[in-house]
Formats: C-alpha cells, sequence, structure tokens
C-alpha cells in the first residue's frame, strides 16, 4: 500500500474514508491504515475488532481534523460536515450555503486539501512523540561516532526494515568488535523511522554474581518475565510462566515489535535461545548480538561484523584521544597509528584501550610490552593491555572496579557502586571518571536514571586475573 504521508495518497485516502464514514468498509485505503493516528485510536478503543469498530476509530481521527479545520475555517469544515457525515447531496448544500454546486464542489476539495494538512501535521507529531518515547528507553549510547559501518548499517537496517524474512537477525564476532555498538544505532534510526510499534533492548544475563555460568534455559525465561513486565507491568507477575509465554507469543503475533537481546556469548545460551524464538517472530523480529555464530541448523540470519581496516582504525584512535583528552595523539604520524594497527589490530575496544594508556606511557612503552609478551590472539592482547591499564590506576578506581563483577549485566547506579567499594563521595567521582577515561566503564540506564557497568572482557580479565590473585600479584 502506497505511503499515506505524500500529500496526494492522504487526500485520496481521507475522501475514501469519508466517503465510507458509515459503511462497514474495510478497504485499507478507507480506513487510511497505516497511520499511526488510526492504530492509536484501535487500540483506546480497547475491544475486539470488528469492521464497525475499525470504521469507528478512523473516524475519531477524521472528526479530530474537522475539529481543527474548524477552528481555521468553520465554512469548510460545515461542507465535510454535511457532505460525508450528515450525508446530503451537493444540491443540498448549494442551497443551504445559498452558492452554485460548483462552488461547493470547489470547496470541498479545499477543505478535502486542508484537511489532509491538519491530519498529516498530526500524525507527524505524534510520530515523533512516540520515537521520542520508545528512544528514551533505550539504553543510551555507549559510542559517540561509528567508523567504516555505513555499509554494515544500511544493509543490516534493511534487514530489519522488509515486512518478511529474516525474523532473526544474529550480528556476530570477537569481543569489542562493536556488535553493540552497530545495533544501537541502526535500532535508532528505526525507532524514528516506526518501523515497529515498540523496541524492547534487553541485556542478556550470562553469569551468576558468583561468576559462574547459567543454566541455558534462564536466558530465554529471563526474556519473557523481561517481556511479559514491558506489556503488562502491574500483573505481569502474577502469571505462571507457561501464561507468559502464550500472553507474550500473543501480543509478537499481534504487531510487529523489534526485541534486541545484547551480550550473548556461550554456544548453549544461543542456541537454546534460538531453538525458542522463532515461535515468538512474524511480523516480530529478532536482533541479537553474540560472540558465536549461530549453527546452520537454525533459521536465523548470520551479520557477520568484522575488524576495522587500517584507515577506520587511524580515524577511530585520533577520535577518541581527542574525546577523552589524550593530547599525545595529536603528534602521531601515519607511521605511528600503523603501528598500533599491525600490533593491536582493528578490534574498535582494543584500540580505545591502547588510546586510554598515552596519556601515561609513551607509544613505544605500549607497543613494546604488546610485541615482548607476544600477544597473538584477541583473548591475550585484552590480557595484556588491561595489565597496562590496572597497573596506571588510583587505589580508589581499582576498588570500584574489583567491586564491579558485583554488579548485576544492566550496571549499577551509584550509590549502590560508591557503598560496595567503600569509597566517599570525595573519593567516588573522581575515580569514577577516571575509570570512564581509561575507556574500563561503560554508561549503561536510562534518560532519567544512569548505571555504569563493564564490559564482558573486562569482567572476565577481573575475574581471572585481578580478583582470584593473591593480594600482592594485585599492586603495581
Amino acid at each position: 500500500m502506497e505511503s499515506l504521508l505524500t500529500p496526494n495518497a492522504l487526500q485520496s485516502a481521507i475522501h475514501a474514508a469519508l466517503r465510507a464514514w458509515d459503511a462497514p468498509d474495510v478497504s485499507p485505503k478507507s480506513l487510511m491504515e497505516g497511520l499511526l493516528l488510526v492504530s492509536v485510536q484501535r487500540q483506546q478503543i480497547g475491544e475486539a475488532e470488528t469492521p464497525m469498530l475499525r470504521r469507528l476509530a478512523t473516524n475519531r481521527v477524521l472528526l479530530a481534523g474537522i475539529s481543527v479545520l474548524e477552528t481555521q475555517d468553520k465554512t469548510l469544515a460545515r461542507v465535510l460536515q454535511a457532505r460525508f457525515i450528515d450525508k446530503n447531496k451537493l444540491f443540498v448544500v448549494a442551497n443551504k450555503l445559498n452558492v452554485s454546486e460548483h462552488t461547493v464542489s470547489r470547496m470541498q476539495r479545499t477543505a478535502i486539501e486542508r484537511l489532509a494538512d491538519v491530519i498529516h501535521s498530526q500524525e507527524m507529531a505524534l510520530r515523533a512523540e512516540q520515537g521520542q518515547g520508545i528512544e528514551g528507553r533505550l539504553p543510551p549510547a555507549s559510542y559517540t561516532q561509528l567508523f567504516e559501518f555505513e555499509t554494515a548499517h544500511d544493509e543490516l537496517t534493511a534487514l530489519l526494515s522488509q515486512q518478511n524474512r529474516p525474523w532473526i537477525v544474529a550480528l556476530t564476532g570477537l569481543g569489542g568488535i562493536g556488535k553493540t555498538a552497530l545495533a544501537d544505532s541502526v535500532v535508532r534510526q528505526l525507532v524514528h523511522q516506526l518501523v515497529f510499534a515498540d523496541v524492547i533492548w534487553v541485556r542478556a544475563v550470562v553469569q551468576g554474581m558468583d561468576g559462574r555460568s547459567r543454566p541455558a534455559h534462564l536466558p530465554y525465561e529471563d526474556l519473557i518475565i523481561t517481556l511479559a513486565r514491558h506489556f503488562w507491568p502491574d500483573v505481569a507477575d502474577n502469571f505462571p510462566f507457561p501464561q507468559r509465554v502464550t500472553q507474550v507469543k500473543q501480543v509478537l503475533k499481534e504487531r510487529p515489535f523489534l526485541i534486541v537481546i545484547d551480550n550473548l556469548e556461550s554456544d548453549t545460551d544461543t542456541a537454546y535461545l534460538l531453538a525458542h524464538l522463532n515461535d515468538l517472530t512474524s511480523p516480530s523480529k529478532f536482533l541479537l548480538t553474540s560472540r558465536v555464530r549461530p549453527t546452520e541448523q537454525v533459521t536465523v540470519f548470520n551479520f557477520p561484523i568484522t575488524e576495522l581496516p587500517l584507515a577506520a582504525a587511524s580515524d577511530l584512535l585520533r577520535y577518541h584521544a581527542q574525546e577523552i583528552g589524550v593530547h599525545a595523539m595529536r603528534t602521531a604520524t601515519s607511521k605511528d597509528l600503523t603501528d598500533i594497527y599491525q600490533v593491536v589490530g582493528g578490534n574498535p575496544l582494543a584500540l580505545k584501550l591502547v588510546v586510554s594508556l598515552l596519556d601515561l606511557l609513551s607509544l613505544t612503552q605500549i607497543l613494546t610490552a604488546l610485541t615482548h609478551n607476544q600477544a597473538g590472539p584477541i583473548e591475550d592482547l585484552y590480557r595484556h593491555i588491561y595489565w597496562q591499564s590496572w597497573q596506571m590506576l588510583s587505589p580508589a578506581a581499582r576498588s570500584i572496579l574489583q567491586a564491579m563483577p558485583l554488579v548485576a549485566e544492566a550496571g549499577g547506579a551509584p550509590d549502590y557502586l560508591r557503598a560496595i567499594s567503600d569509597l566517599s563521595k570525595a573519593e567516588f567521582w573522581p575515580a569514577l571518571q577516571e575509570l570512564r577515561h581509561r575507556s574500563l566503564l561503560e554508561v549503561r540506564g536510562t534518560l532519567h536514571e544512569k548505571r555504569y557497568g563493564i564490559h564482558r572482557l573486562t569482567e572476565s580479565f577481573l575475574q581471572t586475573e585481578i580478583i582470584h590473585w593473591p593480594l600482592e600479584e594485585t599492586t603495581a
């Protein structure tokens, strides 16, 4: 169906809807389907849909528009009322207004054009309001600019926008490669295009507070509970789990939602989720970020994310240095950037961590240490970079970082972090800023509530290298 947001299409649909004012006509055009205004009216009616109730929702939109038109031009509003709502013939309206039928016909065309302008303005205002509301519930973006993701961004946006398969898309790649950042950027664009009725972002919890892996079925159960609480915040916890599954499935089948499941890691977590998600799709879709490539046996579109090329990595190095105030990068030559790339590669998180060290260590010291330790696989590379970062931290910053594995995946509020790190306010905020400056802390939460967390690779380093080591081995 043609978009109703073009002037000619909207005028034509409004004319068809007015002519079918009290008719049980369910053609999409005469119902002005595709307008968010109509969709909201249908939801407010809140009863099982019938042809007449769908007509009522459309008529409410028309009446609201005519009411606004009346404040602008009472005569034009009167023409629409008389012609389509009161069902008067053209000559009757002409007699009432004491004008010719030709004049009434011209006034009717003008009235429909003006009504289309009113409804278009109302529609765009509602779309902007809804888009802002959905975006306000998303976690804060952990990036300020994307590098070398333009093609991937466009391809992923197109995949999720089409009203058919794939219903499940998995962004896969190494830790720190930028999966969450790409997903976030695409989702924010889709939010304002109103491709989906709503977007719900879920961060997968893959470990318990003790650092041990959780049973594979729990991420799926957490997802259902989260969705149920989103749809029915006041009563969802009263439903038994099988009923939650049934009700969530019904909602996701009625209207298109986009569910983002971020931070999947293990084969078992990913496989169990994928085995159950297909029952919840169509027209709703799922976007996953995972370090694990899905097996060929599951119905999912794999969207791999690769490392940045040298040019994009160089841009990222300079940009991040400027962003966090590392002035040493201003004099970096093309050879310096190439040297970093040859040792570190094009992983965005690893590049940021290296930049964060440059205000205390020289580039030669950093690269020599990494090369001396022969950091090869990405996990080894991170281990060496994290050790260098750890040795540069103040005692207060270390206290916060050591406590971070106790924080839930969604992040911890400042008061909680200060309590578990046993720091005063005077110590806490500078230490928090220090960790942020070192690219060791992620800001999460919403516009009105900030929470702080760490990347899974940072947590892995703390669990294996710091917390479980004797105290004397954690000192610089």
